[in-house]
């Protein structure tokens, strides 16, 4: 059944603003919010498409987007801007491999070089800190942070 686009499910749009993108064989995709209200299903569907443009390594994609697991699905780089600031552009890879979350005792923070920390949270168990792994002594277990951690504590917590 032939149907006017106007009435396309949002997903339907969506698949169709990236098949004409894509039709123009660019070397780039500017998206914005490119997944935002969209089912899973869709929206992995999206993400696939997404992946398959960028493999060749000649393709690239700037994407704006709230939902987190969305960049860490497809994104190599990830800048971060919050009310107007950049508060970090860096490889995603790096972002992971440098940050951890320590949990520890109010007297064990104290241990740790102020250098290290990048923000606090306190909860009924302790203290949660967002710290630079490379930083952190051997003994102090140190949780592996995803980037929607890294971006919560910069914003959210105690951002030092």
């Amino acid at each position: 059944e032939r149907k006017p686009v106007k009435e396309y499910s949002r997903g339907m749009k969506m698949k169709l603003s990236i098949a004409v993108a894509l039709s123009h064989d660019s070397e780039i995709l500017i998206m914005d919010e490119a997944t935002s209200g969209l089912d899973p299903i869709v929206r992995e569907e999206i993400l696939d498409i997404f992946l398959d443009f960028i493999q060749d390594e000649t393709h690239s994609i700037f994407m704006s987007s709230h939902i987190i697991s969305d960049l860490e699905k497809i994104c190599d780089y990830i800048t971060f801007i919050h009310k107007g600031r950049i508060i970090f552009s860096e490889a995603k890879d790096v972002l992971i491999d440098n940050y951890g979350i320590l949990k520890c005792s109010e007297e064990e923070l104290k241990e740790v070089s102020p250098e290290a920390i990048k923000g606090i949270r306190k909860n009924k168990f302790g203290i949660e800190a967002l710290v630079l792994k490379d930083e952190i002594s051997v003994r102090h277990v140190v949780d592996r942070a995803n980037i929607e951690d890294i971006m919560l504590f910069y914003v959210k917590e105690n951002a030092l």
